[in-house]
C-alpha cells in the first residue's frame, strides 16, 4: 500500500511547473494565486509543524489548511500530507468527507471546554466580554460536535 501511494505521487507533476510563471493558462494573476497558495500551504505546514512540540498549539487544523492550499496549488505536496503518520488520514477525512474521528471530537470538544473555562475563570466580572468570548466557542463545539465520524 506504501509502495503504491509513493509511485500515485512520483507520477504527479512536480510543484515549481504547477507554480510557474508560464502556467499552462498563461495567466500572470492565475499564476500570483497560485505561488500564493503555495506559500500559504507552506507556512500552516510549518505553524501545525511547531505545533507537534507546543502542547497548545494545534496541528491538524493547521494541516487542513495546508492541504486545502496545497490542492489548488501543489497536489504532489497534499498527497505527501496525506501521507504522514498519524495526522495525514485524519487531514484527508476532513478535506475528502468533511469527517472527525471520535477520538479527534474528543479532543478538540476537550480543548474547546478548557478554552471556555478559562475564559469564564478569567471573565466573570465582565459579562459582556465573556459573552463575546465564549459564544463563538459554544458554537464550534456545535459545529464539531455535529461532523460525521
Amino acid at each position: 500500500m506504501e509502495r503504491e501511494q509513493q509511485d500515485r505521487i512520483a507520477a504527479m507533476p512536480r510543484c515549481q511547473d504547477a507554480t510557474s510563471i508560464a502556467a499552462p493558462s498563461g495567466d500572470l494573476l492565475a499564476s500570483a494565486g497560485r505561488h500564493g497558495l503555495f506559500i500559504l500551504g507552506g507556512i500552516s505546514f510549518a505553524v501545525g509543524a511547531v505545533g507537534l512540540v507546543l502542547p497548545l498549539l494545534p496541528t491538524t487544523i493547521f494541516w487542513i489548511i495546508a492541504a486545502w492550499a496545497w490542492s489548488k496549488s501543489c497536489p504532489r505536496l497534499q498527497q505527501r500530507l496525506y501521507a504522514v503518520p498519524g495526522a495525514g488520514a485524519h487531514v484527508r477525512a476532513w478535506i475528502e468527507e468533511g469527517r472527525i474521528s471520535r477520538r479527534g471530537k474528543h479532543f478538540a470538544l476537550a480543548g474547546l471546554a478548557f478554552g471556555l473555562a478559562t475564559c469564564t475563570w478569567a471573565l466573570y466580572a465582565t459579562p459582556i466580554f465573556l459573552a463575546a468570548a465564549g459564544l463563538p466557542q459554544v458554537i464550534a463545539g456545535f459545529y464539531i460536535a455535529s461532523r460525521p465520524e
